[in-house]
């Protein structure tokens, strides 16, 4: 494991780590995680080993246990649903 620095737009830095690991069926693969964070958690360091789940037909497709968060993904969804219908509900009833 390493990590790629990127800026935000605010100027903040976000640490993404790229893992790098053997499919069963040999295939090599190094990709780095879509989810940043500005600090790096303990265990989660340069040269540490985590696990990786990924999936077999699209190792693209891969989350690090312990970095990728899905409860983040589903709380950013929740708010977005409930945003969502608050508009369309505000939109219903203007135009009546």
């Amino acid at each position: 494991m390493r990590h790629d620095i990127r800026r935000g737009d605010d100027g903040a830095e976000y640490h993404h780590p790229v893992v790098a690991w053997t499919t069963r069926d040999g295939r090599e693969c190094t990709y780095p995680s879509t989810f940043g964070r500005g600090t790096v958690l303990p265990g989660f360091g340069t040269g540490n080993s985590v696990t990786v789940l990924y999936d077999a037909d699209n190792p693209r497709r891969f989350e690090i246990r312990g970095w990728d968060s899905k409860p983040f993904y589903l709380v950013f969804a929740g708010v977005g649903a409930v945003l969502t219908a608050g508009m369309s509900s505000v939109l219903l009833v203007l135009l009546m």
